[in-house]
């Protein structure tokens, strides 16, 4: 073996366990992000349920709607969201939508697999994103997911405070022509969770979606 063989040689057999680190050290990275979500996921869909205080900003187009509300969550089928210009009330598979101004409810099925939904990606487990950044900063994590397809929201924004997983503050956005914003200002338990149930939204018009 001359000397150029000899230091291919030796530069391959150093490389192999450098290779092998890198692909442990994405492996390790990739379980930390998925234990993070977990932990994200499991404190806000507790069996127990949540009331949180926020603020909500939503953006359209050129609309935008904003505005203080409470947001109800129990496990991973019950939601319910009000708002001075909406309500939200999701019910295992279905979703109905109040509008105020119209005096209107939309009654549709609900799409938890929806990457466009940000309720259906609350409600299930962050499924279709994956971790493209984690910063801590002040006992504070802030997260950055992107979509694993290129249906839906662009990159979602989560911060929660270290060790306690609880969301603060949710951003999702989809190209520039919708932008989601909510602040997070208490968190409570949640009191009759049967209201949430077996609850209804009612208005002038009704229009069933799913007929």
């Amino acid at each position: 073996m001359n000397r150029l063989e000899d230091n291919l040689f030796s530069l391959k057999h150093l490389l192999v366990p450098i290779v092998g680190l890198s692909v442990l050290s994405s492996i390790g990275a990739f379980q930390v992000d998925k234990e993070i979500l977990y932990d994200i996921s499991a404190t806000l869909l507790d069996k127990k349920g949540h009331t949180f205080e926020v603020f909500w900003f939503y953006r359209l187009d050129e609309e935008s709607w904003e505005g203080k509300g409470t947001l109800k969550i129990l496990g991973r089928n019950y939601l319910s969201l009000d708002l001075p210009f909406m309500n939200v009330l999701i019910q295992n598979s279905v979703l109905s939508v109040r509008y105020p101004e119209e005096d209107q409810v939309l009654i549709d099925y609900f799409n938890r697999r929806d990457p466009s939904n940000l309720f259906a990606v609350l409600l299930s487990d962050f499924g279709g994103f994956i971790v493209e950044n984690i910063e801590v900063n002040n006992e504070q994590i802030s997260l950055s997911l992107i979509p694993e397809t290129l249906v839906g929201f662009d990159r979602l924004w989560i911060s929660v405070k270290e060790n306690e997983w609880m969301p603060k503050t949710i951003k999702a956005v989809s190209g520039k022509d919708l932008e989601i914003y909510v602040d997070v200002l208490s968190v409570g338990p949640l009191v009759n969770p049967e209201d949430l149930k077996m609850g209804k939204l009612t208005a002038s018009e009704i229009i069933d979606l799913r007929e």
